[in-house]
């Protein structure tokens, strides 16, 4: 039987401190038949001596250099550089499990997306329920290893799992997509996800926990929110956009209205002191534009966090921020 190679991409800034953990986790897989795809995005602490230390002990190491471009253009660069069958992208600072690559070896048909579950992993604390990524009641179908989906298998598409990193992708299909991820923009895995699943014919799914994800590291671009957080408003139209073209609007709209908000909020609430009123007079402004566009007053009563929305139309930046401040996460 043909062993693939499965080409598995690393962009790496200042994480000398998690990434000999999370280069364990993939050299040690007991799938053995990969190409470790590192790109040092401009690193200034010990990156990358570490990952010199291991392409001396492994010759499956491929490192690349580029000045600091930001984590989309490293992926896309591992890419170019890509020669396995299939991908895979892993975060510098999270780990997999030894046996991810074999798992998805052993399916008997190969999707254009194999998804699969991830969890927080924090060393400071004991979880004994993890944060999971997705469950099994967010698919219209029963989910094994032999399951095909498409995008609209899944009841909200929005929940939870719109992430790069919990998924392998057959690379012929990511290179005939028109784009893959936006460059000099942050939450560019939102529309990489809906990007590739609105254009993927097969989709599995594996419940199982197999990426955990660090929820710690004080150098992560979701905990350092400077004037970027205006990206969210880019990222949001490209994907409304992307529905439209595939005739999906309708069919989603509420979920992503919800989305809008919910999102919009919890930046607001993350965003630097500095920028949060200027933040939070777009964020009013568009959510003030949506709520006179084709929605049903009926159905968006009975969308979760809808109050919230409301008191977005009618409080001030100050008086949003103490009424929700630390009381809803995402």
């Amino acid at each position: 039987m043909k062993q693939p190679l499965i080409s598995v991409i690393v962009p790496v800034y200042n994480s000398a401190d998690f990434l000999e953990e999370c280069l364990n986790s993939i050299t040690l897989q007991t799938y053995t038949n990969l190409e470790i795809i590192c790109i040092n995005d401009g690193s200034t602490d010990n990156s990358s001596v570490i990952m010199k230390k291991f392409q001396e002990k492994d010759k499956r190491f491929i490192i690349l250099e580029q000045k600091n471009l930001g984590a989309s253009a490293a992926r896309n660069l591992g890419i170019q550089n890509a020669t396995g069958e299939f991908v895979s992208f892993v975060d510098s600072d999270d780990r997999i499990s030894l046996s991810l690559y074999q798992k998805f070896v052993n399916l008997k048909q190969k999707p254009d997306i194999f998804m699969f579950n991830a969890c927080e992993y924090n060393k400071e604390t004991t979880n004994v329920f993890p944060n999971y990524f997705f469950s099994t009641n967010e698919w219209k179908k029963h989910i094994d290893e032999s399951t095909i989906l498409t995008f609209q298998d899944n009841i909200n598409p929005f929940l939870g799992n719109l992430s790069a990193v919990n998924k392998i992708y057959k690379i012929d299909f990511l290179k005939q997509l028109p784009e893959l991820f936006l460059q000099e923009c942050i939450f560019e895995d939102q529309y990489f996800f809906f990007l590739t699943v609105l254009n993927a014919k097969s989709i599995m799914v594996n419940t199982d926990p197999l990426y955990y994800y660090r929820s710690t590291n004080p150098n992560s671009v979701t905990k350092n929110l400077s004037s970027k957080v205006f990206d969210i408003f880019k990222i949001i139209d490209k994907i409304e956009k992307l529905l439209k073209d595939k005739n999906l609007y309708e069919e989603y709209k509420y979920a992503l209205f919800q989305h809008k908000y919910k999102q919009f909020a919890i930046l607001f609430l993350k965003a630097d002191k500095d920028i949060r009123e200027k933040f939070y007079i777009e964020m009013k402004t568009r959510l003030q534009k949506y709520s006179f566009e084709d929605l049903n007053p009926q159905i968006t009563e009975r969308l979760v966090l809808i109050g919230m929305y409301k008191n977005i139309l009618k409080f001030s930046a100050s008086e949003f921020f103490e009424k929700y401040n630390g009381k809803i996460t995402g």
